[in-house]
């Protein structure tokens, strides 16, 4: 079923489906609430779910990128709102570190995104730089030997329980010519004084998915805090971090697809109408079969992206079709299984709403589907 997977990957992954099945009954109060449970992250720590990107010889699990696509699936089967900020902390955050990372800051920085404290944040979005995200305007200046972060962050994923941040900020003044030069990423706890996380945002969906503004401050930071090259950070960390990140998403994407789809078949074998089970009608039947063809034509995709992440080839077109293809298969999907239960489907009770609702967000962050056919067509046409 999964052919880039070995048993181990394939181990993991139901280890996590079995962790989120015993979830289920928890998830309504919390989508209800806002928030994901601090004992469900500290749970997620011991399990080694969030750091099993970091290295072996750094205290992690050092899975590969299939695995983490695996568990993100799972989580997402179940609980959307928790595969979205576990793939932001373990996945982008993560990834960051571990490429660009300095022994000091692995030292640091590692056991607080993976030991169930909270679920670390990444810091691009700002009010005036979405898609076009080189217009940043937060800005980071020497002082002595620190370095002083000012600006704000909107839509910040898990900022209120992040135990700390990767921060884009710009170093000197913009260059119209150049939008990216200067552009600089830091590591920042969530301790430092001059941070401050606005009340969380109203969403269709996600809604256990904490997610708020970040307003920075005078900020200050040690030179050390400064994550890879600096004026480098927009290439080696924002770039580079989304194109993995959509490898993330994408799974996140088949995971509401694929949870969608159990709810859908077992409601078409339980409801009758007519004298039979709806299942026993064409029309019910052809729209789940597409469904299910759908789902694992993206799982191919997805797996496939992060089989060519693991063995160090290219693979920022081949996520970009991941993330374009499977978001969008499961808004389709969601909503073909939303009609198979009718004018149930729309209430709140039967939980295909959810599923519904949170898939709609998939299309848009990690890269809008108009990014990803950008960056497919920049490939495909080598301009």
């Amino acid at each position: 079923m999964f052919p880039f997977a070995g048993p181990d990957e394939r181990d993991l992954a139901n280890g996590v489906a079995a962790f989120v099945a015993d979830l289920r009954p928890r998830i309504g109060a919390a989508e209800e609430q806002g928030t994901i449970p601090m004992d469900v992250i500290r749970s997620l720590g011991d399990l080694g779910v969030l750091g099993m990107n970091v290295p072996e010889r750094d205290g992690g699990l050092g899975a590969s990128t299939v695995a983490f696509a695996l568990v993100l699936e799972e989580l997402a089967a179940e609980w959307p709102s928790l595969a979205v900020g576990v793939s932001v902390n373990s996945g982008i955050v993560c990834n960051a570190i571990v490429r660009l990372g300095t022994s000091e800051q692995r030292r640091e920085f590692f056991p607080r995104l993976s030991d169930g404290r909270g679920l670390a944040a990444f810091c691009l979005t700002e009010p005036t730089s979405g898609s076009d995200a080189a217009s940043l305007r937060s800005t980071a200046k020497r002082d002595g030997g620190a370095w002083v972060l000012d600006g704000q962050k909107l839509f910040v994923t898990s900022a209120r329980y992040a135990p700390f941040f990767i921060v884009l900020a710009r170093v000197g003044a913009a260059e119209p010519a150049r939008p990216h030069a200067g552009i600089t990423a830091f590591l920042v706890p969530a301790e430092t004084p001059g941070i401050t996380v606005a009340k969380a945002e109203r969403k269709l969906g996600l809604a256990a998915s904490e997610t708020s503004a970040v307003a920075f401050a005078g900020v200050r930071v040690p030179a050390s805090a400064v994550l890879g090259t600096e004026g480098k950070g927009f290439s080696e960390v924002a770039m580079a971090g989304l194109d993995a990140g959509r490898i993330g998403i994408a799974a996140q994407a088949l995971g509401i697809a694929r949870g969608a789809l159990a709810l859908a078949a077992a409601y078409a074998q339980e409801r009758r109408q007519f004298g039979a089970p709806i299942a026993s009608f064409q029309s019910i039947r052809f729209s789940l079969s597409t469904v299910r063809t759908e789902l694992d034509a993206a799982r191919l995709l997805v797996l496939r992206a992060a089989w060519l992440k693991d063995r160090g080839a290219g693979f920022t077109r081949e996520a970009a079709q991941a993330k374009l293809y499977a978001s969008e298969a499961a808004n389709r999907a969601v909503s073909a299984c939303l009609q198979v239960f009718g004018g149930y489907g729309y209430m709140r009770d039967y939980g295909i709403e959810r599923y519904f609702r949170d898939a709609r967000a998939t299309t848009i962050y990690e890269g809008t589907s108009e990014v990803q056919r950008m960056v497919i067509a920049r490939a495909l046409l080598a301009a």
